[in-house]
């Protein structure tokens, strides 16, 4: 069975969207394998979470499930990433990748002022998903523009700077031509 990934903006999309997404999620049995942030939580947990704080959630099903995370998994695995624990993600891997991020983001403090742009698709604050998932399996390359940079080819005003991020589009992401 293959990994089902989706990067996703709001929970009920999860609910009651139609999609290839909640055709993989009527493959989890009864009780599935929840990990938020790399740590196990219960139903309760899971129960109340968020989706504003929801930057990635993952379908494991089949050997896929149970390879990774034993008999523990036998139901499948729901895999979730929040904006904050992606967020830091990222950060950590554009500063590892490239020394121009890391001296600006050392410099800076903060990416408050990064306006960020997969492929020339410009992201919001509500896409950590789409930049948690950059990995060394995709990434080409990063690039640091100005503010006129910026300005002038995206019609950007309110950042200072932009991080234009060059990679291949990932495999089995919904809606991965919108996003990357």
């Amino acid at each position: 069975m293959k990994r089902f990934l989706i990067a996703i903006l709001f929970l009920p999309v999860i609910a009651f969207g139609q999609s290839a997404f909640q055709k993989e999620a009527k493959k989890l049995g009864p009780n599935p394998l929840k990990i938020m942030d790399s740590v196990v939580i219960s139903n309760e947990v899971f129960g109340h979470l968020a989706a504003y704080n929801i930057a990635s959630l993952t379908i494991l099903t089949d050997t896929d499930a149970t390879n990774k995370y034993g008999n523990a998994a036998k139901d499948g695995a729901v895999l979730i990433t929040t904006k904050a624990f992606a967020k830091n993600h990222y950060i950590a891997y554009f500063r590892k990748v490239s020394a121009k991020y890391d001296s600006l983001y050392s410099i800076t403090k903060s990416d408050s002022s990064f306006q960020y742009i997969i492929n020339d698709k410009i992201k919001t604050s509500r896409d950590e998903g789409d930049l948690y998932i950059v990995n060394d399996e995709i990434f080409i390359s990063l690039e640091i523009l100005s503010a006129d940079d910026l300005k002038t080819k995206y019609n950007i005003n309110t950042k200072q700077y932009g991080i234009l991020i060059h990679c291949k589009v990932p495999k089995d992401l919904v809606h991965a031509d919108e996003k990357f």
